[in-house]
Order: C-alpha cells, then structure tokens, then sequence
C-alpha cells in the first residue's frame, strides 16, 4: 500500500493535495516549541522534501505519533507559479477546504494512494486464468516495492498492446465453451450484514496495514477476518453482486495481512517495526493464491512463474 504524503481529510475520504506543490519548492513543516521546524530539510538535507513518497510518510506518521500537526507550506512560492503550475491546487483549496494556500500553509496528513499489487501475470500479461488478460493498475507488473507516477503510462500503453498482443496470438488456441451458469448459495438472510460487513472489514485493515505493521496487530486483524467470514450471511436487501463481493473482499484482506506478514522486512512502502531492516532474502515478489479452500503465500521473482 502506498502513502500520499499531502492529504487532507474530509467527509470520510481524503483530498489529494499534488506532489507539484513539493516539486516547486513547497515546504513540510511541523512546530517545535511554537516555530516552525522544517523535518524533512532536517534530516534529508540534500532531497529535502522531494524524498520517495515512503520515506516522507514514516517521517510524518512518527510525527503524528507525537500529537503534531503536519504544514505544507506554498506561501513563499513566485505568485506566477501558484497562479498558473499550481492553480488547482488553489481552487481545490479554496472549493473544498474553504483555504487561501497563499496565505495559510495546508493542514496535511499521510493518506491511501495506491495499491502496488494486482493480478499475477507473466511477462505476456497472461493471467493464471486461460483467456484472461490483465494489464494496466489491476496487474501486478511493474510497482516492486515502490511505484512512480509514470507507472500509470507504462501500464496502460506498453501492459495494453502487449496483452493485446497475447489475446490475439492466444485466440487460435483457446477452446471456446458453452457458457455456465455460475449458483450462488444463499444462507439464511440477515438484514444489514453487507453494510455491517463492509464497514468492519475497513475498519480493520485501516488499522492493521498502516504506515507502520507488526506481526501482533497483523495476526489479529487476520483473526478477525476470520471470523468474520464464518459469521457471514446472506443479506436479502442487497443484492447477490454485493453479497459475493463482501466475500471477495474479505478473501483478499485476508491475502493482505497474510502477505504482509509473511515479508518479515521493511522494503520500500511496506515497514515493519518489528523488522526494520531491508532482507535481501525477500527481493521477490509475494503471490497469494487461493484453491477454493486456503490461501497460500509465496515469493516468486518476477516473470519466474508460467501464468498458464
């Protein structure tokens, strides 16, 4: 899970607040005894604030451990800059926070940006699943234990024509099949559980797959989606989309906290305060698969597994 650095919370969800401000010389502060103390110029004196996204999150969450408020400060940039390069960032500002960034810094905080995971493909973005193709943000590809903004382009033209590229090679080969009807059990109903159930299983992945993990919260969250699904029923005022993906959910929250518990290391985005050091053993990629019954975790290097 990659950490925004500059969010702002409101309404439930979180205002992305673009990393532009920082590179146009946009400063990070929180107060020390009443005056400003630039934390990132501090400790990172030769990258300051254009630190990986990681690095920038941890520093402020150890912050907000302490009770302190985290400032993005654009009030010292060339009024033609913030006028033009950063404009929505002031209109976005002034919209939804009712705040003016060139007179008053950014009340900021770390925020859900980005899941580096996705679906195992090989090198031909050919899924486990024969006929299926996945490229773009939903694959696996490309993050490791960081992602870049450009990414996003890499996946979408290079990941798109070459799984175009294998549906059509592949498209001679495929038998094709009658289509089935896929049933669904249905349980006794209970009013409410899809709701109920959706607002518990984020309650405890926000709180276990934090910033910062250990083996203590990460097992007990799992223990907990676990139970969940044993108490899960079929709720009749939603619908059967919903009902199966509440257990689609659930299935891959407990593939996260298991993932991320088994990489006992801290690597790019993902930190561990109970193994704070990088391990050299872990430069793999972690698969989560699930047979129907269990979930299974591995470490694979990239490409090493045939989909098919």
């Amino acid at each position: 899970m990659q950490y925004h650095p500059t969010t702002v919370p409101m309404h439930g969800k979180h205002l992305l607040i673009t990393e532009a401000v920082r590179g146009e010389s946009g400063r990070l502060f929180a107060l020390q005894d009443g005056k400003p103390s630039y934390f990132m110029e501090e400790k990172y004196p030769e990258l300051g604030n254009l630190m990986p996204r990681d690095v920038i999150a941890r520093e402020e969450w150890m912050l907000l451990q302490q009770g302190k408020q985290i400032w993005l400060d654009m009030r010292h940039l060339d009024k033609n800059i913030q006028q033009t390069k950063l404009r929505g960032v002031l209109n976005d500002c002034s919209q939804f926070l009712s705040l003016d960034p060139t007179k008053k810094p950014i009340p900021v905080v770390p925020g859900i940006h980005y899941f580096m995971g996705g679906i195992w493909v090989d090198r031909q973005h050919r899924t486990t699943m024969r006929g299926l193709y996945a490229s773009g943000e939903c694959a696996c590809q490309y993050h490791g234990a960081n992602r870049l903004g450009g990414n996003s382009l890499l996946g979408a033209i290079y990941g798109g024509t070459i799984a175009a590229q294998s549906a059509m090679a592949d498209s001679f080969k495929i038998p094709q099949v009658e289509d089935t009807h896929i049933s669904k059990s249905v349980h006794a109903g209970k009013d409410g559980c899809y709701v109920d159930g959706i607002l518990n299983l984020r309650h405890v992945l926000q709180h276990s797959l934090g910033i910062v993990r250990e083996e203590r919260t990460l097992q007990a969250a799992l223990a907990e989606l676990q139970n969940l699904q044993e108490q899960m029923t079929y709720d009749a005022s939603a619908s059967v989309y919903e009902n199966q993906m509440l257990q689609n959910c659930n299935l891959l929250g407990q593939a996260l906290l298991m993932s991320a518990d088994a990489r006992k290391e801290s690597r790019g985005a993902h930190n561990r305060s109970d193994f704070p050091e990088e391990n050299s053993d872990y430069q793999k990629q972690t698969v989560a698969r699930f047979d129907g019954k269990v979930i299974n975790i591995t470490l694979e290097s990239a490409g090493e597994t045939n989909a098919h």
